[in-house]
């Protein structure tokens, strides 16, 4: 390991709680809580993630040798998305803008083929081959892109990365040529901090409800935040919802249009999710697993639902989040992933 990912990591620390500082005093004075801002420690060690928060010590801890093994399992997954690249950028120099808001039009079938929802039956293929459904994923993204009328490319240094744990969810993240692995040191860092300073926004209210028996619905909002599902849910999706944000990636179409493609691969996840939580006892990670996905699903859905205004909506976002349980998520999921237009429409 090497001293430069210490710099990242520290220079991502306080990049996110630089962004987060707004919205952390707004969820202070909303809430009366008495919120401190956790302490940055690195090891070296290897552990079952990158980085946890620590409660008792208020510490977010990472660990640089789950960071490379991470990044080295990314630079895989990205070596194959360069076949696509040139495809991509040509469909986007030669399209007419129109579609998005106007016309909504129907995404699962236009003009004689299907887009949007080509995606489900690869599923069983996407498991026994991950690569091979990484290309046709990004080809749906074209397909999206064209059908909705994008015309020109306003960054050409966009590449995409899969953030999924039982499954791709694909994350938009700027490419320096020169260095990519710094690129994805950067990608991992920033949105695993979002991560874990929303852990301790969480245990802050927690503490308040704790010590405070007259506040309202009590005893229900003790129960969503105990609950370590709960946690993690609402942790990822605040995770996809800063990173973007915090990226601009809601506002430029490769990015946005990476977590509206998502929602397809995510509404067929929920359908599997009986089968994964069975094995709940005999893989505790497996079962944390599906917390992260169906909080970073909710938090694609969040930014394809926005887009452009996500910004102007984050304090009601951030309402919907403190009280985002597992069961909300995956109702949420649903009705978007069957009825795609509704972003669209609500």
């Amino acid at each position: 390991m090497t001293n430069s990912l210490d710099k990242i990591i520290e220079s991502e620390y306080k990049k996110a709680f630089e962004i987060l500082d707004k919205y952390i005093k707004y969820i202070k004075e909303e809430y009366r809580i008495d919120y401190k801002i956790p302490r940055l420690e690195i090891f070296e060690d290897e552990a079952p993630y990158s980085a946890w928060y620590l409660p008792t010590r208020n510490e977010i801890c990472f660990f640089k040798e789950s960071i490379e093994e991470y990044i080295d399992n990314e630079l895989k997954f990205l070596g194959y998305k360069e076949i696509n690249e040139r495809a991509i950028d040509k469909l986007l120099k030669s399209l007419d803008y129109k579609k998005i808001i106007s016309d909504k039009v129907d995404i699962e079938y236009l003009n004689g083929k299907y887009y949007y929802f080509s995606i489900v039956g690869m599923y069983t293929e996407f498991l026994e081959n991950k690569i091979r459904f990484f290309k046709k994923y990004i080809k749906m993204i074209n397909n999206l892109l064209k059908s909705l009328g994008y015309k020109e490319i306003k960054r050409k240094d966009i590449g995409y990365l899969n953030r999924g744990l039982n499954l791709i969810l694909l994350y938009p993240f700027y490419i320096n040529k020169r260095n990519i692995r710094k690129s994805i040191e950067e990608f991992d860092t920033l949105s695993t901090m979002f991560h874990e300073f929303w852990h301790s926004i969480d245990f802050s209210i927690l503490d308040k409800l704790e010590k405070d028996l007259t506040i309202k619905d009590r005893d229900y909002l003790l129960t969503i935040l105990k609950y370590l599902d709960n946690l993690e849910v609402r942790a990822s999706a605040f995770e996809v919802i800063m990173y973007y944000l915090a990226n601009g990636f809601h506002n430029d179409e490769r990015g946005y249009m990476a977590a509206y493609a998502n929602i397809s691969m995510c509404r067929k996840y929920i359908e599997k999710i009986d089968i994964l939580e069975k094995n709940k006892y005999m893989n505790i990670n497996i079962y944390i697993n599906i917390s992260y996905d169906l909080g970073r699903c909710y938090g694609n859905i969040i930014v394809a639902k926005y887009g452009p205004s996500l910004k102007e909506n984050i304090q009601d976002i951030i309402k919907y989040i403190i009280h985002l349980d597992k069961k909300r998520a995956i109702e949420v999921i649903k009705r978007y992933g069957d009825n795609p237009n509704k972003l669209l429409n609500d």
